[in-house]
């Protein structure tokens, strides 16, 4: 959500902020900034973010123009429908349908082709003929392996190598889970309270399906789909503790996930099914779900295939045209034993978390989501503790007014919703603008006294207040975390998010490092000039 603000009273940039650096880019590749004149510089790139806009944390994707890639349909199963040629299956139903292929074909386990079947690859078959049944294609050069070396865990990988536009899978929409017609109105009690975290009346309507089929476990007509899922994984981003919570030291996620929480109890009370259950269904809906025009869907196979940026394979979402989900090779087609990956999307790890329960590490687009409150009091810190605490009370009390006229709360504040701090973005690093210019103000003691970058000593005395201010986000040190991860003995939250605030850290440095030497080249060509 984006809210509409005040135009904010902008500081003095002369006074305060960093002239030379004012778009605050950082790129490894080539210089960020060019000298004009003894002292000033202008960035050259354009800022990817505004100094002040206000998104919801869940849907701060939207703004960067992400289009969802996942969503489903479905009824006990008068939550869920099997459709197929029109007609709806019943469990006791489905067994009696001739297979679309003469021959049964076995799926192969990519990482262990010459080694009996385990389990995974005997579930695996036995989806495959279920869905090859039901008009399904279904390539036997796939399998299933425990470990697909992408840091997902479980995934497909190529038993057999696939030519670039090979169709790997094709999924008919009758074979896809989706939520029954009218399910989700009859949700409609719970679904402010789930949109409050960003969950859509169509997710909710979906996991109220799939708890469902769970519940039905064997009879269910979607037990050959369901077996093939195993347990989900209980974590975030619909399983936690206020502990885990509190260890993601991240204020919007925080908010975001106490959100998600009560919307959840709000949907189980609806629903008359159980809490844990539900949160259960859940999770494996916003780690598995598809989207398209047509609704939202849960892929059989096709959910196996984890995230990656630089994806081996893409799908081909239905059109009117052609009624099926089509998994495709990717530019320069598949190797054999590589692993079958897609991108979900090109979110940051904050986003990642809360929506799907994982991070990437080294995410080229993570970034950090504050609210203006913590600013503020990373600021007041901050100028106790550096140069800024010598100003006189008049200055200090101007200084206190600019700090909350230009770090105002939204004036429709709900969870999650945040600013922009740092981040990744084109192979660099950005900072808010507004936050160098603060960090300026912090260390000044008066109108009067000249530009920090004209006294001596003055890159470094700015620099120190900056990195001071901005580590006050946090209330532990990487060091610290990184020590922690090697200790082990962490349960899977507690263990994601030690390394989801791990990358924070990364992103924070990055970003220190690049500045700071944005800083000092600046002045010695100033210097030199």
């Amino acid at each position: 959500r984006q809210h509409k603000l005040q135009p904010p009273l902008m500081l003095p940039r002369p006074l305060f902020q960093p002239a030379f650096a004012a778009n605050c880019w950082s790129q490894p590749s080539h210089p960020a900034i060019n000298v004009v004149g003894p002292v000033v510089a202008v960035a050259t790139a354009v800022p990817a973010f505004p100094t002040h806009q206000f998104l919801n944390y869940q849907a701060a994707d939207t703004a960067a123009g992400r289009q969802a890639t996942h969503a489903t349909q479905a009824g006990p199963s008068s939550a869920v429908q099997l459709a197929v040629a029109g007609a709806v299956l019943t469990a006791a139903g489905y067994h009696d349908l001739r297979r679309s292929r003469g021959d049964r074909r076995r799926i192969r386990c990519a990482a262990a082709v010459d080694k009996p079947e385990d389990e995974n690859s005997r579930n695996l078959g036995v989806l495959a003929e279920w869905l090859m049944a039901r008009g399904t294609s279904v390539s036997e050069k796939i399998g299933v392996v425990e470990d697909d070396h992408t840091g997902g865990g479980r995934g497909l990988a190529a038993a057999e190598a696939f030519m670039e536009d090979e169709v790997v899978l094709e999924l008919p929409l009758a074979c896809c889970l989706s939520a029954a017609p009218g399910l989700q109105a009859q949700l409609a009690s719970a679904l402010p309270a789930l949109a409050e975290a960003s969950v859509s009346g169509a997710d909710a309507a979906l996991a109220v399906a799939m708890a469902t089929e769970l519940s039905l476990g064997q009879s269910s007509a979607w037990w050959p789909y369901i077996q093939s899922i195993g347990q989900p994984t209980r974590s975030f981003p619909c399983v936690f503790t206020d502990e885990d919570v509190g260890a993601l030291q991240s204020v919007p996620l925080a908010e975001h996930f106490e959100a998600l929480s009560s919307g959840l109890d709000k949907l189980a009370s609806c629903s008359g099914i159980d809490r844990s259950q539900l949160a259960d269904a859940m999770q494996l809906v916003m780690t598995r779900r598809f989207g398209c025009e047509q609704g939202n869907f849960m892929l059989p196979i096709g959910d196996l295939a984890n995230h990656s940026f630089y994806p081996t394979c893409v799908w081909d979402k239905p059109t009117p045209e052609r009624q099926t989900w089509r998994l495709v090779a990717g530019r320069g087609g598949v190797q054999a034993n590589e692993p079958i990956t897609r991108c979900y999307c090109s979110d940051p790890n904050h986003l990642l978390l809360s929506t799907a329960g994982f991070i990437v590490p080294g995410n080229p687009f993570s970034r950090i989501m504050v609210k203006p409150r913590q600013l503020r009091e990373c600021l007041t810190a901050a100028i106790a503790e550096g140069p800024g605490a010598a100003a006189p009370e008049e200055f200090a009390k101007w200084r206190r007014e600019q700090i909350e006229e230009n770090l105002p709360d939204p004036e429709e504040d709900g969870p999650g919703v945040s600013m922009f701090f740092v981040g990744r973005h084109g192979g660099g690093t950005q900072w808010n603008p507004l936050w160098l210019n603060l960090c300026g103000l912090a260390m000044a003691t008066s109108m009067d006294a000249p530009h920090w970058s004209r006294r001596p000593g003055g890159v470094d005395e700015y620099f120190g207040v900056l990195e001071s201010a901005s580590w006050h986000l946090f209330d532990t040190t990487l060091e610290e975390d990184q020590e922690a991860m090697k200790d082990g003995g962490l349960s899977n939250n507690r263990e994601l998010a030690l390394a989801f605030r791990i990358q924070q850290k990364e992103v924070l440095i990055e970003a220190l490092n690049g500045f700071h030497k944005q800083l000092t080249d600046a002045a010695a060509k100033a210097a030199t000039a």
